[in-house]
């Protein structure tokens, strides 16, 4: 992704029992990724851990970008659809297989979402675009009824590095 992000957006899908996750630019594309129940695990886990590194959830959700971003109505606005004029991997998206991240030397995080084969989409997350993708995937986990299953994988997990 060459561009600015514009919007995010997480959708539970229950006839394909996943979340789609959508990512507009400023330009117009549009990137669809949908997630499995095991693949959300994963990125929730990375997120989490991103945000451990900046204090935990409540020191990134209380910072004054973020709470800027929510004094402007970030979760109240609609998804945008009449703006996405690309869709740069196809108007049907394609099914999350690996991730991969870093930190810019700016401290944000560099998150790359990928399929099987092929490009995937990469992106620029500050701590305040962190936290909202954060909340977004809790939200679709939540209307996925998946939410429990994932705190119970990630305490599993926690468990086995210890």
């Amino acid at each position: 992704m060459n561009d600015k992000l514009h919007q995010i957006n997480v959708t539970y899908h229950g006839k394909e029992d996943r979340l789609l996750l959508r990512v507009t630019t400023q330009k117009g594309d549009e990137y669809r990724i949908w997630l499995t129940r095991r693949f959300t695990g994963l990125l929730f886990s990375v997120l989490k851990t991103e945000m451990d590194k900046h204090g935990g959830i409540a020191s990134v959700g209380t910072n004054q970008k973020t709470r800027q971003m929510f004094k402007a109505g970030a979760f109240e606005k609609k998804f945008e659809k009449e703006k996405t004029v690309n869709f740069p991997l196809g108007e049907q998206g394609f099914l999350a297989y690996g991730i991969k991240s870093s930190s810019t030397p700016k401290g944000d995080l560099l998150l790359e979402l990928l399929p099987e084969k092929g490009a995937g989409v990469t992106m620029n997350l500050n701590k305040s675009l962190l936290y909202m993708l954060h909340n977004l995937l809790s939200q679709g986990l939540i209307k996925a009824d998946w939410h429990q299953q994932i705190i119970n994988l990630q305490d599993e997990a926690s468990r086995h590095v210890h």
